[in-house]
């Protein structure tokens, strides 16, 4: 029988965060996460922080597109997950392209209030992997937050404190339990990540993002483009 440590040092160690193991059948994409150090009860991989204010942003569905070459802006994934899932599947192929940008903004995988704890925190860990992994490839990604009242912090446990941070609000400002949610989801993020500025998606309407103003933290806001496609812009918003 292999000998177990069990003295109280070996005890109150907790477990060790090794670096996952490769395998021929990597479907949990350890391979993203090569180098990575983690944190928290999740386990979430430590992004490093992002310092930038774009002007512009596209969907990444929209920049994909084989016809898109306006390429000073920065892509962000604040799309229906049917649409960014492709990233996920084969996150290789899109690098090439991604890095013609200025940057992007980390991933968006649903989080809804009524998903079962174990999907949210799943989607929460692929958003963090996603962003952990082009940070790695991209001159800058910018992490993507988002948090409950129970987990705030074990899902921002990796994520910088004092960096630009992104913040999706489409579909969740009209509702007011869906607004009470975000309101309070911001304020958590705030607090616990003291972030340098915000980079809002979506309405600001009825004071979701008046948490961050009050604390002196920039809040610049772009515009969702809802379900249908932009056309290019020359200023401001999408491109």
């Amino acid at each position: 029988m292999d000998h177990i440590d069990t003295s109280e040092g070996s005890m109150n160690r907790g477990p060790e965060r090794r670096k996952p193991p490769r395998h021929a059948r990597d479907v949990f994409h350890a391979w993203m996460l090569e180098g990575a150090e983690y944190a928290g009860t999740l386990d979430m991989p430590k992004l490093a922080p992002a310092h930038a204010d774009p002007h512009r942003i596209v969907a990444f569905s929209d920049a994909m597109d084989p016809t898109w070459d306006d390429f000073g802006c920065f892509v962000h994934f604040f799309e229906d997950d049917s649409k960014i899932e492709r990233f996920w599947s084969n996150p290789r192929v899109y690098l090439s392209k991604l890095g013609k940008f200025q940057g992007v903004l980390g991933l968006d995988y649903s989080v809804c209030y009524d998903f079962p704890v174990a999907l949210k925190d799943y989607n929460q860990w692929r958003n963090s992997v996603c962003t952990y992994w082009l940070q790695q490839h991209l001159p800058c990604a910018i992490p993507q937050a988002r948090c409950e009242d129970g987990n705030y912090s074990a899902v921002l446990a990796g994520f910088p404190k004092h960096s630009t941070i992104a913040i999706g609000a489409r579909s969740m400002v009209k509702g007011l339990g869906d607004r009470s949610a975000l309101k309070r989801s911001v304020m958590h993020i705030v607090d616990f990540l003291e972030p340098e500025r915000i980079l809002w998606y979506g309405s600001d309407m009825y004071g979701v993002a008046d948490y961050p103003r009050e604390h002196g933290i920039p809040v610049h806001t772009y515009p969702a483009k809802g379900r249908g496609r932009l056309s290019h812009h020359s200023e401001g918003g999408e491109c």
